[in-house]
């Protein structure tokens, strides 16, 4: 029989600054190899690999053998959301050149927690989800089964949103560290980020986890709310 969570374990592994520009580099939901980490976390490989089997061992990554290549990534959704989680809480570190202004401004307008959309783009986006009644509630860490009748509106075509699948949770709210309250993780995040993609909505960017939202994104999004703005008039 076991007892209640030992959050010690998972407290030690992100217990140092270059562990944690690791996880964090890692919340795009990419796969990521030990040379990448390295220079995100500004540390040598011979480092890195020793940050690595730390966070191997406590279960926050796992990596994956392609070939030659050892590429790392976080272990699962429910990482994520807890180091999400964690950012909203942590302290802010200091902003010392333009390049760092540009990527934090990018980062709090949109980016990929794990395989969902975060940032003030992930919030509209929830805002709509609601709004139109697509997902009842958005609590965070708490799974949020579909609504039935299941919902075939405009906002649900728009995003793609399909029926559950499989045993992850549906919809599940996640700790925005932008807005410090909830945006949409589970199948339906996961969704609505394959969908803005396919439909050239939005662009991600290959040096970060941030995402550009595209003219056609910007303003069908701008016409979905519009929609449900009168709709609930």
């Amino acid at each position: 029989m076991n007892g209640e969570p030992d959050i010690a374990v998972p407290a030690r592994a992100l217990g140092d600054p270059a562990r944690g520009r690791m996880v964090t580099a890692l919340l795009g939901g990419r796969a990521i190899p030990a040379g990448d980490l390295a220079r995100a976390a500004s540390v040598s490989a011979s480092t890195a690999s020793e940050h690595l089997r730390v966070l191997l061992a406590a279960g926050i990554v796992v990596v994956d053998q392609r070939g030659r290549n050892r590429l790392f990534r976080l272990a699962n959704s429910d990482v994520s959301i807890a180091i999400e989680a964690l950012q909203a809480i942590a302290p802010r570190t200091e902003v010392r050149s333009l390049r760092q202004h540009h990527v934090s401004e990018e980062l709090r307008s949109a980016r990929t927690c794990y395989d969902h959309l975060a940032g003030d783009l992930g919030l509209r986006i929830a805002d709509l989800l609601l709004a139109s009644g697509v997902v009842t509630e958005l609590r965070i860490g708490e799974p949020s089964s579909p609504p039935e009748p299941f919902p075939d509106g405009p906002i649900a075509a728009a995003f793609r949103i399909q029926p559950q699948q499989g045993r992850r949770p549906w919809a599940r709210g996640c700790l925005d560290w932008t807005g410090r309250r909830a945006h949409t993780a589970g199948q339906v995040g996961a969704q609505i980020l394959g969908a803005l993609e396919s439909q050239g909505w939005v662009t991600r960017r290959a040096d970060s986890r941030a995402i550009r939202l595209t003219d056609l994104g910007a303003a069908r999004l701008l016409e979905l709310e519009s929609l449900v703005t009168n709709l609930s008039q």
